[in-house]
């Protein structure tokens, strides 16, 4: 792993990893909720396996939020390839929306975390907000367009359990 993957982008060969809490899980499945933004929220926390601090990080989040651990010795995690995270569209009808989902690096405090960011004309959209959109200038519900990102998000999860690494 390498400290020079922790650029101004991530990389579209890369995966980042949704960690995953007990309650977003239903007998084994991942739940649409674990991609749900929550009230204020501008972007879903992910983690970028390829920066060396990765695991320690995990670590410590899991060590923080019981939920997101297994028995204390390991945790899932729902990967998702970068390339086609960036690939998702949000048609409405028969209207393709000027929508972009980007993955971009947020690592100020944890080197490995990362953001999913939708963006509705260059603008970072949140959830309970109305939009202008197409030539009719009509209302449209931003939870309406993070719903379908949502549905598309666990359509390209892969859910993993891992151990948790540097835990004794």
């Amino acid at each position: 792993m390498s400290e020079e993957s922790n650029t101004a982008i991530v990389s579209s060969e890369e995966h980042v990893a949704r960690l995953v809490s007990s309650e977003w899980m239903q007998e084994g499945i991942l739940q649409p909720v674990a991609f749900t933004l929550d009230e204020g929220e501008s972007y879903l926390s992910v983690n970028r396996p390829v920066i060396e601090s990765y695991d320690a990080d995990v670590l410590s989040f899991v060590n923080a939020h019981p939920l997101y651990g297994v028995n204390g010795t390991s945790y899932f995690r729902a990967m998702l390839n970068v390339s086609e995270v960036r690939d998702i569209k949000v048609q409405l009808n028969e209207t393709l929306l000027s929508t972009k989902v980007e993955v971009e690096p947020r690592n100020s405090h944890t080197k490995s975390h990362a953001g999913i960011f939708v963006h509705y004309q260059n603008q970072n959209i949140k959830r309970g907000k109305m939009l202008k959109i197409g030539f009719s200038a009509e209302d449209i519900s931003t939870d309406t367009i993070l719903l379908e990102v949502r549905a598309q998000l666990l359509e390209l999860a892969q859910l993993e359990e891992c151990k948790l690494v540097g835990k004794e």
